[in-house]
C-alpha cells in the first residue's frame, strides 16, 4: 500500500492548526493529495403556532453562522497548503462522523485531532471511535498540539488478531521510512505462543524491507497504559495498533485498549479495524 490521498478532518469546534500542519507535512513526505473536510449539521427550525400562522424559529447557532464557520475553515485549509501540493476541500451540512466515514472511501489515510473537549456533539464533532470502526481505512489520531508525525521510531502494539494484522499492513508506508521499529506484545501469560507470533510478524516485515525487533513486555495497569508507558520509555513518535479486538459493546461496557488509546492525547496513534 502507498499513501496517495490523505483526508484530514477540520472540526468546527476543536480544529487545531497543528493538525493541519501535520497533515501538510505528511502529504509532502508521501507526495499525496491532501483533502480537507469540514461538516456540521445545520440547526433545524422549530415550528410554533401563533393563532392561525405557523412560525419558524431558528436556534441561536443558525445556518448562516454554520456556513460562515465552514467557509472560514476552508480558507484556513487553502492558506496552509502549499500551491505546489494538490488538494481539495469539502464543506457539508450534515453530521460530521458519517460525512468523514463516507469520504474515507476516496482516501488512503484519515487524520483526526485528539478528542479534546468534554462537551462533544453528534451534530458538530467527529466521534473518533466510530471513524476507526467504520471507515475501512487506517486512522491517524494526532497527539494534542503535534504539528508533525515524524515516524522515526514506531511502536507496534501486537496481538495476533485480524485487526492487528490489518494495522501492521496499513502502517507499511510509515514503517518503511522509520529508523527504529519495535513490535511489542503485552504479556497475557502465553509466552511461547506470543514469542512465535512476534517472530512471524518480524520476519514478514523483513521481507517487506522493514527491520524490526520484537519482545514480550509485562503488563503495567492494562494494555493501553502499558503501551503508552512503553512508547514514552522508547521515545516513540508513533504507536500502531489494531482496533476493537473485542466487540464494541464489550469495549464500551468494560473499557479496552482501543477506547483507552483513543482517549490518550499524548501520543500519535495509527489504528485500523
Amino acid at each position: 500500500m502507498e499513501i496517495r490521498t490523505i483526508l484530514v478532518n477540520m472540526d468546527v469546534d476543536f480544529y487545531a492548526p497543528a493538525l493541519l500542519a501535520s497533515a501538510v507535512k505528511l502529504a509532502e513526505q508521501h507526495q499525496a493529495v491532501l483533502l480537507g473536510l469540514a461538516s456540521c449539521e445545520a440547526p433545524s427550525p422549530t415550528l410554533g403556532i401563533v393563532g392561525t400562522m405557523a412560525l419558524e424559529d431558528w436556534p441561536s447557532a443558525d445556518r448562516p453562522q454554520v456556513e460562515a464557520r465552514l467557509a472560514s475553515l476552508e480558507s484556513e485549509f487553502l492558506a496552509a497548503v502549499p500551491p505546489t501540493r494538490r488538494c481539495g476541500f469539502v464543506k457539508l451540512l450534515e453530521p460530521p462522523t458519517g460525512a468523514l466515514i463516507r469520504a474515507a472511501r476516496g482516501a488512503d489515510l484519515v487524520m483526526l485531532g485528539g478528542q479534546t473537549g468534554s462537551e462533544r456533539s453528534y451534530s458538530r464533532n467527529v466521534d473518533a471511535s466510530e471513524v476507526v470502526l467504520a471507515a475501512g481505512r487506517p486512522v491517524l489520531i494526532a497527539a494534542n498540539g503535534a504539528s508533525h508525525v515524524p515516524g522515526h521510531k514506531i511502536l507496534v502494539g501486537w496481538k495476533d488478531t485480524r485487526e492487528a494484522r490489518r494495522a501492521v499492513s496499513d502502517a507499511l508506508p510509515f514503517l518503511k521510512l522509520a529508523t527504529d521499529v519495535v513490535i511489542a506484545t503485552i504479556d497475557e501469560g502465553d509466552g511461547l505462543a506470543e514469542k512465535i507470533s512476534l517472530a512471524d510478524v518480524v520476519a514478514w516485515l523483513d521481507r517487506h524491507g522493514v527491520k524490526a525487533r520484537g519482545d514480550v513486555y509485562p503488563t503495567k495497569g492494562g494494555p493501553a497504559e502499558s503501551l503508552a508507558d512503553l512508547a514514552k520509555w522508547l521515545n516513540a513518535d508513533l504507536v500502531v495498533t489494531g482496533a476493537y479486538g473485542h466487540s464494541r459493546l464489550r469495549e464500551w461496557l468494560l473499557g479496552g485498549m482501543t477506547s483507552d488509546l483513543i482517549g490518550n492525547p499524548t501520543v500519535n496513534r495509527l489504528m485500523s479495524s
